[in-house]
C-alpha cells in the first residue's frame, strides 16, 4: 500500500531524487512517439496500462466532455493513490497472472500471456520514466547539470531499448492473420472510422427507465494488442467495451475479465429507422436518429444520426467475415 505520494530513491552514488508514487501516463507500448493514425490525437488511458483509446476529431460537445472527464481522471490524486484506485503495474500484473493460471489453451490464453509479458516490461519502463522526470525536475534548480544530463540520457536510452523489447512480446495482429484477412480488416476499420464520426450514437439499454443512452465509438488498444490501425471500440449503455479483431469481438468488462466471440457466429444488420421505429419514438427519445445496427447474439442495438456510413461499415464487416 502506498502511503506517501513520493519516495526518496538513490539513482547514483552522488544523486538521490524524490520519485513520484503516482502512475505515469504515456504511449509506451501503444504507439511510436508522435505517431498519429486515423485522426488520432491524445492517447487516453485512465484505468488500466495498455488499454485505452485515441481521441478523434468530433463536432460533438458531448464527446469532448466525455474525453475531458477521462483526462481529468488521469491527474494525480492522493486519495485515489491511497485507496489503490490509480492504475498500477504491480496490481494489474497480479490480476493478469491469476486469470492466466485459470485460462485454458486458445486465443484468450495467448492474449493474456502477451499481456503479462508486456506488463512486466512496462513496469520497468514506468520506473525509469519516473526517475527521468524526477531528475529533470531537480536539474532546473542546479547550475551544474552535467551529471543530470548524463543520467537522463542513460535512462532515455534504456527506455528506448525497452520499447523494442515491448514490441517483441506484444500480441501483433500481423503475426496471427493472413495478409488477405488483414487487408479486409483494414477496410472495415476505415469504414468504422467513418461511422464513429457520427455526431450522435445511442445504445438501447433494455430494462432501464432511460432506455436510450448516448455512447461513443473510438479506435484504441486492448491489453497491448498491436494493430497498424488500432482496434475499433464500441461501448454499450452499461460501459462494456467491444473491441473488434479480424476474426472475433472482445467483449471486455475489464482488462482481465473478457470473452472472445467469433465474428462468424454474429449477425450484424443495419436498418433505416423509418422501417423499424415509429415517428413518435424517433422524435421524443432519439432526436435525429436515422438508422440502427443490431447484433442479436450480443444483445446490442445502436442508433445513429446517419445512414450511409452505417451501411458501409456493415458491408465491410460482412466482407471481412467472408475471408476469415
Amino acid at each position: 500500500m502506498k502511503i506517501l505520494p513520493i519516495k526518496l530513491e538513490r539513482v547514483t552514488d552522488e544523486l538521490r531524487v524524490f520519485v513520484s508514487n503516482h502512475f505515469v501516463y504515456s504511449d509506451f507500448g501503444v504507439r511510436q512517439s508522435g505517431e498519429m493514425r486515423y485522426y488520432g490525437r491524445r492517447y487516453v488511458s485512465p484505468y488500466t496500462p495498455g488499454t485505452g483509446f485515441i481521441e478523434h476529431d468530433s463536432e460533438s460537445h458531448s464527446y469532448h466532455q466525455f474525453v475531458r472527464d477521462y483526462v481529468a481522471w488521469e491527474k494525480p490524486n492522493y486519495w485515489r493513490l491511497l485507496l489503490g484506485k490509480e492504475p498500477d503495474y504491480d496490481s494489474e500484473l497480479r490480476r493478469a497472472k491469476k486469470v492466466l493460471d485459470n485460462t485454458e489453451k486458445g486465443q484468450k490464453r495467448e492474449i493474456l500471456e502477451c499481456y503479462v509479458n508486456a506488463l512486466s516490461i512496462g513496469r520497468v519502463s514506468q520506473r525509469m520514466e519516473k526517475i527521468t522526470r524526477a531528475v529533470r525536475k531537480r536539474m532546473h534548480n542546479h547550475h551544474s547539470k552535467k551529471l543530470y544530463v548524463s543520467v537522463v540520457s542513460h535512462y532515455k536510452s534504456r527506455i528506448a531499448q525497452l520499447g523494442h523489447d515491448m514490441s517483441s512480446v506484444e500480441y501483433h495482429l500481423k503475426d496471427h492473420y493472413s495478409p488477405e484477412v488483414l487487408a479486409a480488416y483494414e477496410k472495415m476499420v476505415t469504414a468504422f472510422v467513418q461511422m464513429m464520426s457520427c455526431r450522435r450514437i445511442w445504445c438501447l439499454a433494455e430494462g432501464k427507465r432511460n432506455r436510450y443512452k448516448q455512447v461513443f465509438f473510438d479506435l484504441g488498444i486492448f491489453d497491448f494488442i498491436r494493430s497498424n490501425t488500432f482496434l475499433p471500440i464500441m461501448r454499450d449503455a452499461a460501459g462494456v467495451h467491444y473491441y473488434i479483431l479480424p476474426d472475433c469481438i472482445v467483449v471486455a468488462r475489464s482488462s482481465t475479465d473478457f470473452d472472445l466471440v467469433p465474428l462468424k457466429t454474429l449477425t450484424v444488420v443495419s436498418q433505416e429507422m423509418a422501417i423499424e421505429e415509429s415517428i413518435e419514438v424517433v422524435s421524443s427519445q432519439l432526436g435525429d436518429a436515422a438508422s440502427m445496427i443490431r447484433i442479436p447474439e450480443l444483445n446490442l442495438t445502436f442508433y445513429f444520426n446517419h445512414v450511409r456510413t452505417i451501411v458501409g461499415f456493415v458491408h465491410e464487416l460482412n466482407e471481412l467475415k467472408k475471408v476469415i
